[in-house]
């Protein structure tokens, strides 16, 4: 992975001019080179700025263009933002975005080239996290990277502690968004990530990868948690490796979250944020969670989180 990161890193500098502060739009599918995209941004201090694979070709140009994207990697294939610009180019013909063998043919040309780390400094901008907003168009929160370890450690004492390299963490949401804040804590303690394959949601092979690669966490929402308790599937497969279910996004109907619990037992973590947190105000873990409604407060957002203040300003 690290080889592979260099040899993308050269190329995004070599080839197509990308340097410190430069911004990098990246639209795919949840794959390994998507990952690989994050790393080499990083290596030579460029900013990321990943896209849900789903985007419209209009909604991919406005973010190119309110990003100031350089260069965009569509599907993990580098082209030049120039591309991008027209609604009607035949540049943005829609069509499902999937890694290309050119991903991994410019990664083969620059195999065995390490740039040196690019000097950063805590404020320096990272990942443009996108959130769509109430109103208009999405708008980018700029993470930096000291927050960005601040995020990372935070997420590991709240979400999931005692986390180490024996877990295993299963992917269930696009990585260009909170789902990537996920991957990256796991990395971090050195946790294999588990990419489903497959172009749609199919809670039975999610379910089968759980109980094959021993799944101890996962990030989802309340919505996609709600699908895989009530699949058939779910008691077919062995699921008692699980530790954390972790659900952000919104809150949880109380009966879904009884099921939930009576299927997976006390397991399950809420966390409440925005994506100029990253997720970091309020944290519900596993022993606040109860499908007894005398021991659970019910419709509680939960602790404040590691290193941060709450404040309720009104009744």
């Amino acid at each position: 992975m690290q080889a592979r990161v260099g040899a993308l890193a050269h190329a995004l500098a070599q080839n197509y001019g990308v340097t410190k502060g430069d911004r990098v739009l990246v639209q795919s599918a949840n794959c390994l080179q998507m990952l690989a995209t994050m790393f080499a941004c990083w290596r030579i201090a460029a900013v990321w700025v990943p896209a849900n694979f789903r985007l419209s070709p209009d909604d991919l140009a406005y973010l190119a263009q309110s990003s100031g994207a350089k260069v965009a990697l569509r599907g993990a294939v580098p082209r030049p933002r120039g591309g991008l610009r027209g609604p009607h180019s035949g540049e943005h013909s829609h069509r499902r975005i999937v890694p290309g063998p050119d991903h991994d043919a410019l990664i083969a040309r620059h195999m065995g080239r390490m740039p040196p780390e690019a000097a950063m400094a805590r404020d320096d901008p990272a990942w443009f996290f996108y959130t769509s907003g109430t109103t208009g168009h999405p708008r980018a929160a700029v993470l930096t990277h000291g927050q960005m370890a601040f995020v990372v450690t935070n997420h590991l004492c709240d979400l999931m502690p005692g986390t180490t390299e024996q877990d295993a963490s299963l992917v269930v949401a696009p990585l260009s968004h909170g789902a990537g804040i996920h991957a990256l804590t796991q990395i971090a303690r050195g946790v294999p990530t588990i990419l489903p394959t497959g172009d749609h949601f199919d809670a039975e092979a999610l379910w089968g990868l759980v109980e094959r690669h021993r799944v101890s966490n996962m990030f989802t929402v309340p919505t996609i948690l709600k699908l895989l308790v009530e699949d058939p599937s779910v008691v077919h497969h062995d699921h008692s490796s699980l530790r954390y279910v972790i659900y952000a996004g919104a809150p949880m109907y109380r009966a879904d979250q009884i099921r939930a619990l009576d299927t997976l037992g006390p397991v399950l973590v809420q966390y409440f944020g925005l994506g100029e947190v990253t997720g970091n105000i309020t944290v519900l873990p596993p022993a606040h969670h109860s499908p007894d409604d005398a021991s659970m407060r019910i419709g509680t957002c939960g602790l404040a989180r590691t290193g941060m203040q709450v404040q309720v300003q009104d009744d």
